[in-house]
Order: C-alpha cells, then structure tokens, then sequence
C-alpha cells in the first residue's frame, strides 16, 4: 500500500520541463506564423520539434499552447540530476542546450529550474506584441501643446518657457510650442502658402509694370518717312471702268 502511494505521489508531480521560458515563446503563440524563439506553431509545418526529437533520441511533439515541444510517451521529473525525456538539462546531469541552441541559431544556456534553456541574448522589445501596439497608438495620437510633454513636432513644452532646439538655439516656448527667439514671441507665423502667394503677386506686378512702361517710351523718330498708302479698292475698280468705256 505504502509502494502504491509513492507511486501515485510521483505521477502527480508536476512536470516542469519547457526548451525555452514560457514567457518568451507565449508572446506570439497562436498566430499561426513560426516566430524566431518559437519552437513550434499551431498550422505551421515547419518545426524544430523533430530537431529537439535528433537531438535528445525522444520522439515530441508541439505544444499548442506554448509553442514548445512535449514528449509523446517519456515524462521527465525535473530536478532529479537526470536529463531525460524532454529535457534539456537537468541539474549536474547531460546538458544539451548548446547543440539545442545551434540548431535553431540561438545562443542556449540551461536553466535548472526548469530543466530547459534561457537565453544568451536580450529579447528585442519589438518582440512583444503588446510593446508594437503601444508605439502604433503613441504615432497615431496627436500632440497636445501645453501638456508638459514633447511630443512629435514641438520643439517645447510648456509655452512661457526656456527652451533649446535642436540647434543649440535658445529662445522662449511660444502658444504653438515653437522655440522661437525673444523678439518673435506672439509674432505670428505665416503660412508657407501665403508667402509663396504674395512672391507671385509681387513678381507679376513688377514684370507687369516693366513691360507698360517699355511699350510707353517706344517713340516713333520725326525724320522717318511713313511709305505713301496704295490706292484703295473703290478707287481702282471706278478706274478700271472708266479705262473701259472710253
């Protein structure tokens, strides 16, 4: 009774095996795309379970939920100083983290806790979906002058303060959270449209008055003799009547 106890006692131990954190491969598990530390995915059929099944002689299978990979048959107790099943190291038994880690291009240490791998690199914070939707979220906002935050396009804020741009300039913050030298401060700011509107009038209006008065000081000279004019229409025809009839 006592044997059949034990037994019963260890096959309820909870099995703490995963090649890599569950934190780290959690983050785009499920999204049916085969991610740099996923091992597996769900509609994927790539995988690097058959690589972890060479590796260790253990046929596995993937982990759905985390997109690690399982053992089909073999369990593995983590901490008894024996790597077996699934696991990829296990206290001061064989480790298999690095040549795990060559195989999907990733640098592995064991971790004991585990009996899996941690990571000999930083995952980059793009990983992390979560961290992607929050800089999408602060793009797309708009900026708010006045609430203590550069943000975007201002160069300060709060207005009404010293400030610095980007050329080592000082000036004081404007209402528009422009850093703008003392004596432009309330001076409006013109739009680029109206300036270009009123280059064109101002060039129009002097090309326009340079022509008039081109044309004004043509002069005709006194000693120029207009060519005499020719006969006109009525006049020749009554002549040729006349030649006519006499």
């Amino acid at each position: 009774m006592k044997k059949m106890l034990i037994l019963v006692a260890l096959l309820l131990l909870p099995v703490a095996y995963a090649q890599l954190d569950w934190g780290i491969t959690d983050f785009r598990c499920g999204n049916r795309v085969l991610d740099q530390f996923e091992l597996c995915e769900k509609g994927v059929n790539v995988s690097y379970c058959e690589n972890l099944s060479t590796i260790l002689k253990v046929d596995t299978v993937c982990d759905t939920a985390h997109c690690t990979c399982l053992p089909r048959v073999n369990m593995a107790y983590c901490g008894n100083n024996i790597r077996e099943g699934v696991e990829l190291c296990d206290g001061t038994g064989e480790n298999k983290c690095p040549e795990f880690g060559v195989a999907i291009n990733i640098s592995l240490t064991c971790n004991p806790k585990t009996c899996g791998c941690n990571l000999n690199e930083t995952v980059p914070n793009e990983y992390n979906p979560a961290v992607l939707d929050k800089y999408s979220n602060l793009s797309s906002s708009s900026s708010v002058c006045g609430d203590k935050k550069v943000e975007r396009d201002e160069d300060c804020d709060p207005p009404n303060t010293l400030c610095m741009k980007s050329t080592q300039d000082t000036g004081i913050c404007n209402d528009k959270c422009r850093c703008v030298p003392p004596e432009l401060l309330g001076v409006e700011e013109k739009p680029v449209e109206k300036v270009v509107q009123n280059v064109t009038e101002n060039v129009s209006a002097n090309v326009t008055q340079n022509v008039t008065v081109e044309v004004v000081n043509v002069t005709v000279p006194e000693n120029v003799t207009k060519a005499p004019e020719g006969p006109g229409f009525f006049s020749r025809l009554w002549t040729w009547f006349v030649a006519l009839f006499s």
